[in-house]
């Protein structure tokens, strides 16, 4: 599971995904791609490889790595 921090024309906006498809398909659905990636799916992987702190611009949209967890209760306030 990741949290994201998204941020466009100064609002921010926080997202989890708890596997990997449910980015992919908000990738492709709100995101998409610019010229630094080569498709939908290149941006979808880096999103998913950043490390906590980190981010990346596509289409004016900064999106930053806000928390990582391998059991994705702990994020969802599981034990």
């Amino acid at each position: 599971m990741i949290r994201l921090n998204m941020k466009k024309d100064g609002k921010v906006e926080v997202k989890s995904f708890v596997n990997k498809k449910d980015l992919d398909n908000y990738v492709l659905d709100y995101v998409g791609t610019d010229e630094n990636y080569k498709n939908f799916s290149d941006v979808s992987n880096t999103i998913w490889n950043l490390n906590v702190g980190t981010a990346i611009t596509v289409r004016g949209l900064t999106i930053a790595m806000a928390g990582k967890s391998r059991a994705g209760d702990i994020m969802l306030g599981g034990k």
